[in-house]
């Protein structure tokens, strides 16, 4: 005789069910393996989320503050080249006494827009304003100081600074 269990063509799903129960290593259950696996990797998509959440906020403050950086680096460069400008008006064009004091100070707004200059560069990669400029403006300032040494004629090199740093202006008031 032949029980009728073996007559059937396909088990049940309640059959396949109590069949993978009692044969599998895990009693039907999910292993302890694959509920570690799992979490860990949960774990691992949390942690990812944060940090792009977290990089992405970064990020933001990072851009933000460059472009304040770049805002005030423009304004403080206008600031000093103006500030130049007006005293090389006030030098006189024979060498007057108080003209080595000015051109002191007209020196001192040169190096501070040269160092503007120069930490944008390091910024951001690129200068406000060409630095040849700079180079040929402190060229000219010694070549002034060293005609006020000697007690020699300084107008011509008065109307250089000026026109120069007139250009200098003009390029700086370009900048956004």
């Amino acid at each position: 005789m032949i029980s009728r269990g073996f007559l059937r063509a396909k088990p049940s799903q309640e059959e396949m069910m109590m069949y993978e129960r009692y044969t599998s290593r895990s009693g039907g259950m999910r292993s302890e393996g694959n509920v570690m696996k799992e979490r860990i990797r949960t774990g691992v998509m949390i942690a990812l989320l944060a940090a792009v959440i977290v990089l992405a906020v970064l990020g933001g403050r990072a851009m933000s503050y460059q472009a304040e950086a770049h805002t005030t680096f423009v304004h403080r460069i206008q600031t000093e080249c103006n500030s130049a400008l007006n005293l090389s008006g006030s030098l006189s064009r024979t060498a007057g006494s108080s003209s080595s004091a000015i051109l002191g100070r007209i020196r001192s707004h040169v190096y501070a827009m040269d160092a503007i200059n120069q930490l944008n560069a390091s910024m951001e990669g690129s200068y406000l304003v060409n630095n040849d400029l700079f180079t040929s403006l402190y060229a000219m300032l010694d070549d002034y100081s060293d005609k006020l040494i000697t007690g020699m004629v300084t107008g011509e090199l008065q109307t250089n600074l000026t026109a120069a740093l007139t250009n200098l202006q003009e390029q700086t008031n370009q900048l956004k």
